[in-house]
């Protein structure tokens, strides 16, 4: 195979079936099956950011009255902070709506032309590709890596900001994924690596949501106890975000 067409395969997780249906206009069950699954893991994070924040806004109202400072005239601060985080989760869902959106397209857009780096800013995890007149925000340098400048390609992918890519190749080279079409054994949905790695996150949003809220609960509940009892509670909820983080990184890694 092409070494620049094996380098798209490998960074972008696609087969030849793939790309003939892509070609075709079509969406393979495969990538359906990786699309519902991220787009159901989107929902997931929302409803964790959404009952995160209302949680933020509930310890901070127990925080205040624990501590004796909503007596007098706090209500308009605990307006105030209600308000910002109001206002934070009407931004976060507005802003991942077309993320979501994307993950239910069935509409393929085709760039073709020279590839072209764009703009590229790793602090703010934005990388870019130029194919001919289209541009394409990616995820990583590694996606972006996947491209030989100077090269024309053609890539399907699904429209949104930060669009999908399903599958692409070198113009000229068509011929390798149609020579491929009795050689590739086909993966069974459920066996897709990317579709288990979607499945294998969805606890560890639960968990997160948990320590994110439980912690600092935890803290206000031992805030009383002094000496050798406060500092062991400190390093059970250290070592607790500690287990989360080895737990975490070898389920997304299993």
């Amino acid at each position: 195979m092409n070494e620049l067409n094996q380098r798209l395969q490998d960074v972008f997780l696609f087969q030849s079936a793939d790309l003939r249906a892509n070609r075709g206009g079509r969406i393979t069950p495969r990538q359906q099956a990786r699309l519902r699954a991220a787009g159901s893991n989107m929902r997931l994070a929302m409803g964790v950011f959404v009952f995160v924040m209302l949680g933020t806004l509930g310890f901070f109202v127990l925080a205040s009255r624990q501590s004796g400072a909503s007596e007098g005239g706090s209500t308009p601060t605990l307006l105030i902070v209600a308000a910002a985080i109001g206002v934070v989760i009407l931004i976060g869902v507005l802003t991942s709506r077309g993320s979501m959106a994307a993950t239910r397209s069935k509409r393929i857009g085709v760039a073709k032309g020279m590839a072209e780096v764009g703009r590229v800013r790793p602090d703010a995890a934005h990388f870019e590709i130029k194919i001919g007149a289209t541009r394409l925000r990616l995820l990583t340098q590694e996606q972006l890596s996947a491209f030989q400048p100077g090269v024309e390609y053609r890539l399907f992918y699904l429209p949104g900001p930060a669009p999908t890519i399903l599958s692409g190749e070198v113009v000229g080279s068509e011929a390798e994924a149609e020579a491929g079409a009795g050689e590739e054994a086909a993966t069974p949905v459920e066996q897709d690596s990317v579709v288990r790695l979607q499945r294998r996150a969805r606890p560890i949003l639960f968990v997160l949501a948990g320590l994110t809220l439980g912690i600092p609960l935890l803290a206000l509940a031992t805030a009383s106890l002094t000496g050798s009892l406060r500092w062991l509670v400190w390093v059970g909820m250290f070592a607790v975000a500690a287990g989360f983080v080895v737990w975490a990184l070898r389920r997304l890694s299993g």
